[in-house]
């Protein structure tokens, strides 16, 4: 008589080989969960960052005269809807200071700064609430020194 041996796993070895299995699984998609995350987040900062320094480098290029209406230039007006294409709000503010205390016999001068606003408008699954980033520049007019 010839008895038929296979062999096999049994119901409860291949259970707990699958418990090892998920056990030694779950860490690993955890982290690249919170990475995937993470890079999400500092993507949407380098983009903010570069459309806020791309704003400032704007206003320094158009000079003292153009900057002081940096929301109607058409350059800004560009940039800002390039920022708002990619979930952003980009707002420049620009204001007048006077310069004291001036040296003896100089003209009166103004400074212009220049606040650059830049927030995004949809916040991402990682982030609670979105970052509002703000950068500024000093511009003094060139037509007036103090030699």
């Amino acid at each position: 008589m010839i008895k038929n041996k296979t062999k096999a796993f049994t119901l409860i070895e291949i259970l707990v080989v699958l418990v090892l299995i998920s056990c030694g699984l779950l860490p690993i998609y955890s982290l690249m969960r919170h990475g995937q995350q993470r890079i999400t987040r500092t993507d949407s900062k380098t983009l903010a960052t570069l459309f806020g320094a791309s704003a400032l480098d704007l206003a320094r290029t158009i000079g003292f005269d153009r900057a002081q209406k940096i929301n109607k230039d058409d350059d800004f007006l560009e940039l800002q809807y390039m920022a708002d294409k990619n979930g952003y709000e980009l707002v420049a503010e620009p204001a007048l200071f006077n310069v004291k205390p001036l040296p003896e016999k100089a003209k009166p001068m103004e400074l212009l700064r220049v606040i650059v606003k830049i927030k995004a408008k949809r916040k991402t699954e990682s982030e609670k609430e979105a970052p509002e980033l703000v950068f500024f520049t000093l511009l003094s007019d060139p037509r007036h020194n103090f030699y």
